[in-house]
């Protein structure tokens, strides 16, 4: 093929330079064969990467189906698992793989090696690329995490989507990414998206297109979870202290705890602190466009009724976090699970392009839930957890999504609770 593509080359040179004699077209021709060995080596190396991928995934899957089952006889499970997962590229261009699998008792750990002939790093004197995987999992014995994510629609295609030019991180050693729709497109990852998790647990099945990644591998073998405070006791809620409350412009403002009739409503370069306390959005929405920044210690936002959500956009650093007393301990937002009703009800979303850091549970049981951050977002904080109907995680930078109870004073609330007991997971 290379040798075809040289001789093509050649020809052409030679239409360029008829009268120049026949050292010319030699020497431009020669010249070109660094120049396609480079951008061909490119091809190949790219090729290479790819397929490196492809074994390490079906690696990975496999060492964790094999750790589950535990077994003496967990190397065939290994073997069948990873001759599952393994792309029909890569069983195409790595014919007769083969892997190693080996247990102390305690970890289980795998290896393949394999080599992909080049197309046209030959020129050069690469004639194949050598490709090698390793993984290795343990299991957990006595050890809790929570609920980071938690999707409780149970036969949505797309529960989860993760959408990004950029990567973005749900990232939390002590987190469980909980999808309970048995659809076969349940988790949807595009473009450079990445999950990674301590537990990836999904009823149903997942589908990535581009350079997306999860990690660890899903367990698929989970079960739905109920939604863990449908029965959560809501206050009474009373007379409106406020009606259809709105401020804009460039303003500073210290709002206090009440009912807001009609919704909250943030327009323009609006500094907003809101002081402690329980904040009851009913028969409306918490709005914001643009600002510049919303700060609140120990608070939390109770949506219900007519048009109930929150729709957060703009450039606005957001800073919020939960309490620790009050009846919702441990709360940022919380949707009244007996359902918003309007059109307006149908979604939420939590937007920016600078701050997001909402410590605390964000709760949203019978809407899609869209999370968006630009390249500007930073500052993630210690612990958040994430429940809705579906949810959707746009980003062209970094979205963190962290659990990490040992740096945060806001209780968890003991519904999020997982017992990882016997459960694997990746050391590397």
């Amino acid at each position: 093929m290379l040798g075809r593509l040289l001789a093509a080359l050649r020809h052409q040179a030679a239409r360029f330079a008829p009268d120049e004699g026949a050292s010319v077209v030699p020497i431009f021709t020669l010249a070109l064969i660094p120049m396609v060995g480079l951008v061909g080596s490119a091809i190949d190396y790219s090729r290479a990467s790819g397929l490196r991928q492809s074994l390490q995934l079906a690696l990975d899957t496999a060492i964790l189906s094999g750790a589950r089952d535990g077994t003496s006889n967990w190397p065939v499970v290994a073997l069948n698992s990873f001759n599952a997962n393994i792309s029909a590229n890569a069983q195409a261009s790595l014919p007769g793989l083969a892997p190693s699998f080996s247990t102390n008792g305690t970890t289980y750990s795998g290896a393949v090696t394999a080599s992909v002939q080049t197309s046209f790093t030959g020129v050069l004197g690469i004639s194949a690329i050598p490709l090698s995987a390793q993984s290795l999992a343990a299991v957990r014995n006595g050890t809790s995490g929570q609920f980071c994510v938690l999707a409780l629609n149970r036969t949505a295609a797309s529960a989860v989507q993760l959408n990004g030019n950029a990567t973005i991180d749900i990232t939390a050693s002590q987190c469980t990414l909980q999808v309970n729709s048995s659809s076969s497109q349940a988790v949807s990852l595009n473009g450079n998206a990445t999950i990674t998790s301590g537990e990836n647990c999904f009823v149903g099945s997942y589908v990535k297109v581009g350079n997306a990644r999860i990690t660890p591998p899903p367990d698929q073998s989970c079960t739905p979870v109920p939604d863990p405070f449908a029965k959560y006791a809501r206050p009474t809620v009373g007379s409106c202290d406020f009606t259809n409350f709105a401020a804009s412009g460039q303003n500073t403002i210290t709002l206090q705890p009440g009912v807001y009739c009609g919704g909250m409503q943030f327009s323009g370069q609006v500094d907003v602190t809101f002081a402690p306390g329980l904040y009851v959005i009913k028969d409306g929405a918490l709005q914001a466009q643009g600002g510049s920044s919303f700060a609140g210690n120990g608070v939390t936002f109770f949506m219900t009724g007519q048009g109930a959500g929150a729709q957060l956009s703009g450039q606005a650093n957001w800073h919020l976090v939960a309490p620790s007393s009050g009846p919702f301990p441990g709360f940022v937002f919380f949707l009244d699970p007996s359902g918003p009703s309007g059109l307006a009800a149908t979604a939420s979303s939590l937007a920016g392009s600078a701050e997001m850091f909402f410590e605390g549970v964000a709760y949203f049981p019978q809407q899609q839930l869209t999370l968006s951050g630009g390249s500007q977002v930073q500052a993630p904080s210690p612990y958040t957890s994430y429940i809705a109907d579906t949810i959707t995680i746009n980003g062209n930078g970094t979205l963190v999504i962290n659990s990490d109870p040992t740096q945060t004073t806001v209780p968890i609330p003991s519904a999020l609770r997982v017992t990882w007991n016997g459960q694997p997971y990746l050391v590397r």
